[in-house]
């Protein structure tokens, strides 16, 4: 009776090293930490601005709706940076949805201070400023690329045989 070598599938060629576990993971999850950190501090700024115009500098009124109106594109940003967080970084999806229901409330925060309804301006504003706070602080706690929220899902074999290791 002759006995065979075990069979080993196939390396494909267009997987010219095996990744690493979290490697997704770290790539997308160092794109949310920036894109978040950057609007943390702008959303930050924004009652810092509106104080100093309180405080007498009239000018910081135009830089206060100017950094508004480039917290709208920085928001879409993230939007973007937590769902590739999400979906190939495999972490979880409430980023997303905080993300999202930010972006979406930032031009009626626009549209209410423009309105001068300074009432559902601050209050909102003050949503805004501890959720984008919170997504940032959550996206630079040490190790959340190591604790993503599902395996990694297993590659198929092209002959149909196990998965590659």
């Amino acid at each position: 009776m002759t006995t065979y070598p075990p069979m080993v599938a196939p390396t494909p060629p267009w997987s010219a090293a095996p990744a690493t576990p979290g490697s997704g993971t770290i790539g997308t999850l160092w794109v949310l930490r920036i894109v978040s950190a950057i609007q943390a501090v702008l959303l930050v700024s924004q009652p810092v601005l509106a104080g100093r115009f309180l405080d007498g500098d009239f000018p910081s009124l135009s830089t206060h709706g100017n950094v508004g109106i480039g917290l709208m594109g920085v928001a879409w940003l993230v939007v973007v940076a937590a769902v590739l967080a999400w979906r190939p970084g495999r972490l979880p999806a409430w980023p997303v949805a905080v993300a999202f229901a930010s972006a979406m409330l930032l031009p009626i925060q626009l549209g209410m201070g423009h309105a001068r309804f300074l009432a559902v301006h601050l209050l909102l504003g003050v949503g805004l400023v501890a959720a984008g706070v919170a997504l940032a602080l959550w996206a630079w706690r040490p190790g959340r690329a190591r604790r993503s929220y599902r395996p990694a899902a297993p590659r198929a074999v092209p002959d149909g045989g196990g998965p590659y290791r």
